[in-house]
């Protein structure tokens, strides 16, 4: 696998943390393969083109240093900072002597730096010193498209004791319609936060990267919630935790800087992923069977959540329990090429808490949720596919409930719509239970389904001969077994509409024979 590790080489198969560097398995860059993207939306991905060498790292100076790049938020301290290894003479003179990123920097000799705060003393996140570096988009980020960003990262060396304390850090992007927003803040401020601090921002992804003092790849997968202009990449919103300075004179500010090199954002699609595919054994009863692209001569390891499964070496894999949520990847290793999967999810399947009735009703200008989204399911509705099932519209329908195994529930209901503020109640005077298949039974009709219903029925000196809850059930005219005389009853109501009006219907009813 592709590494620019200097230390020992961790055994990627076995689960245990072989080179002593707290990372286990494909949290290790030495067990992450490394893909290559042919493409870019961004310019300048590379951030080789400049315009000028740095001066003193001031916004008024020093902001558009890379081409087609800029600092993405107003500080007088610590913005975000381009480097060009060794061809800038305060690079060489600084960080190639103190913070110097391992070699080969991945595309070329420059890079940035990202920069997030933290004080022995917490300080509301929109005043945290951040840095981030922005570029206004020649071709927009297109509203409900899948969008993909990759990278280069690493941290490295200590500033002050030079022995290269390394912890796991984030990588966020944010996007923004109107490109005149960059930079966002108040201008001169010792810090401004996140970008969601300011209007028209959207957090878009984050990912955590975990590193040992070499260049990691990584990327961020996101939906673009509108038609995005502009696009800034640094940490995220969150706040550190506190950290004071050490005994050997190390500062904390120095634990949160990062380098960022080899950018590229690209429609998911165009990105060389590879996925799993799944299928289930003896029909929806058994358990998932995981199957990996197949190559030539390939080897397999598989993983759950990114340790090894000791001695899963095949193609496929069997999950022995789907219990609680877990992700699998799988790398397959040929002579010349080295792919990781894109994670997949195994947890319980839910399809058994899909239920849909057979009848339903849609108030007047409403909506009805006849089953909500639930972790792993799609719906067919009518042959649209949807994450819930919403109806619009009165009709038949055929909903049809997947999961991520293909397993598959399908229900036919049929949708009536009805006035849900009103709902009339028709009431016959009298009735005939005489067995002559001809209105035998006292039941109200309704014209809607109400949330609650209960009627009772007495006769002439208030003793109660009948009391239901369900719509459905009717008076048959008789009280413990027998048939009550002819003559006067009353009744009385209550019922609750949907839209949550109760309401109150007394009066009387004759029984006739």
């Amino acid at each position: 696998m592709n590494s620019y590790n200097n230390y020992a080489q961790e055994i990627c198969s076995n689960g245990k943390d072989d080179d002593g560097d707290g990372l286990i398995d494909l949290h290790d860059p030495d067990c992450q393969c490394h893909y290559t993207v042919t493409g870019n939306i961004l310019q300048n991905g590379s951030f080789e083109l400049y315009d000028h060498c740095p001066v003193n790292y001031t916004y008024d100076t020093d902001y558009k240093i890379a081409d087609y790049w800029q600092f993405g938020t107003y500080m007088n301290i610590g913005e975000a900072i381009y480097y060009h290894n060794l061809h800038c003479s305060y690079d060489s003179a600084q960080v190639m002597q103190n913070m110097p990123p391992t070699q080969p920097i991945p595309d070329g000799s420059a890079f940035i730096s990202i920069q997030n705060t933290t004080y022995t003393t917490p300080i509301p996140e929109p005043q945290i010193p951040k840095t981030y570096v922005g570029q206004c988009l020649q071709t927009p980020l297109q509203k409900g498209e899948n969008y993909t960003l990759s990278f280069y990262a690493g941290r490295f060396k200590s500033w002050d004791n030079l022995t290269g304390r390394i912890y796991p850090f984030n990588v966020a992007v944010f996007g923004n319609t109107d490109c005149n927003t960059v930079p966002f803040g108040t201008q001169y401020a010792s810090g401004n936060g996140c970008p969601a601090n300011y209007s028209g921002w959207v957090f878009l992804g984050e990912t955590t990267v975990y590193t040992n003092g070499v260049w990691v790849q990584g990327k961020i997968s996101f939906n673009a919630p509108d038609n995005l202009n502009i696009i800034e990449v640094g940490p995220d919103c969150s706040v550190l935790p506190p950290i004071n300075d050490l005994t050997d004179s190390t500062t904390f500010l120095d634990y949160h800087q990062y380098y960022l090199d080899d950018v590229h954002l690209l429609p998911t699609k165009d990105f060389p992923f590879e996925y799993i595919t799944t299928q289930v054994e003896n029909g929806c009863s058994g358990l998932p069977l995981l199957q990996a692209p197949v190559y030539t001569n390939a080897t397999y390891q598989w993983y759950k959540d990114s340790i090894a499964i000791v001695d899963a070496k095949n193609a496929t894999l069997k999950i022995s329990d789907t219990s609680g949520t877990h992700y699998y990847n799988v790398v397959i290793t040929t002579n010349n090429k080295c792919v990781t999967t894109e994670p997949f999810l195994i947890t319980s399947t839910k399809l058994n808490e899909v239920r849909i009735p057979q009848d339903s009703f849609l108030c007047d200008n409403n909506t009805l949720l006849l089953s909500p989204s639930f972790p792993g399911i799609t719906y067919s509705i009518n042959g649209l596919k949807t994450d819930a099932v919403i109806i619009t519209n009165a009709g038949n329908y055929t909903i049809i409930a997947s999961d991520e195994y293909g397993c598959q529930k399908i229900f036919n209901t049929n949708i009536t719509q009805q006035n849900c503020a009103e709902c009339i109640v028709y009431i016959p005077t009298a009735f005939t239970p005489n067995n002559d298949g001809l209105n035998d039974v006292f039941r109200p009709k309704l014209d809607c389904f109400p949330a609650s219903f209960h009627i009772k029925i007495f006769d002439r000196w208030g003793g109660k001969i009948f009391e239901s809850t369900d719509i459905n059930k009717g008076w048959d005219g008789s009280y413990s077994g027998k048939k009550m005389s002819p003559g006067a009853y009353v009744y009385f109501i209550d019922y609750k509409t949907i839209s949550g009006r109760a309401k109150t219907i007394k009066g009387m009813l004759t029984l006739i024979l």
